[in-house]
């Protein structure tokens, strides 16, 4: 008898439509696909998953976790690693908190690894050996300051300055002067940029709570404006090879 996964699988490769998430799913620039569960974002792209626990009262360090992922490499026969088919396989929901969706995405990878080896083996026996190690891929898992952890309101936006715009996130931002030119023979420009995520986020915060902050501030003024607001940031010039 077959596995629900397998025949999840199965249908999909029969031409059906594409599987679509049962739980609520927010699509992001940065990322393919985001899912907000209890207390905790699964992130995912072609290049794997992340996981993090999201910031909570009391809690200073908080658990982020990263699986790698198989779905940019071109390969055929790997359709089992296709994010929906695995979000499908391991029965992930909103409802989730982190250790439940840890579990099930590697339950689900296991399963994926299970399906995906037998069809190479009935397809090239020799072959399908040198990619048993995908069986053996599993979490990594750290520890970081609650800080470093994006909290789900922080989206990136753009302000607007008398005469050029910042772009600003959680963990950086960054400006060009208004004479930058990237499209010449010698493109040149200005840039100043945050130096971590503490000033980052320091800025994140001050133009969260007023967007109008920069409104009446010209280039010319920026790098004064920062310095004066206890900033830090860098510049950066462009270069001549």
């Amino acid at each position: 008898m077959s596995t629900p996964a397998e025949r999840v699988l199965s249908r999909f490769e029969r031409g059906s439509s594409a599987l679509r998430l049962v739980a609520r799913v927010q699509r992001a620039s940065a990322w393919d696909g985001e899912l907000i569960g209890e207390n905790c974002r699964l992130r995912w792209d072609r290049h794997g998953w992340n996981l993090e626990e999201l910031p909570q009262k009391g809690k200073k360090k908080l658990r982020v976790g990263r699986l790698d992922g198989l779905t940019n490499r071109g390969w055929t026969g790997f359709d089992a690693y296709i994010p929906e088919n695995i979000m499908r396989f391991g029965g992930v929901k909103a409802s989730d908190d982190y250790d439940q969706m840890k579990k099930k995405i590697q339950e689900a990878y296991d399963e994926a690894a299970k399906i995906t080896l037998e069809g190479l083996q009935k397809k090239d026996p020799v072959s399908a050996k040198h990619y048993d190690w995908i069986s053996k891929i599993k979490w990594g898992e750290n520890q970081v300051h609650y800080l470093q952890v994006e909290p789900v309101d922080t989206k990136p936006f753009e302000a607007e300055g008398k005469d050029f715009t910042v772009k600003t996130s959680w963990t950086s931002f960054s400006a060009y002067d208004p004479k930058a030119d990237f499209q010449s023979a010698d493109p040149h420009y200005t840039q100043y940029a945050s130096t971590s995520p503490t000033a980052a986020r320091k800025f994140y915060l001050m133009l969260k709570a007023d967007p109008t902050a920069l409104k009446s501030v010209a280039w010319a003024s920026f790098s004064d404006w920062l310095s004066k607001n206890k900033i830090s940031y860098q510049t950066n010039f462009s270069q001549w090879t």
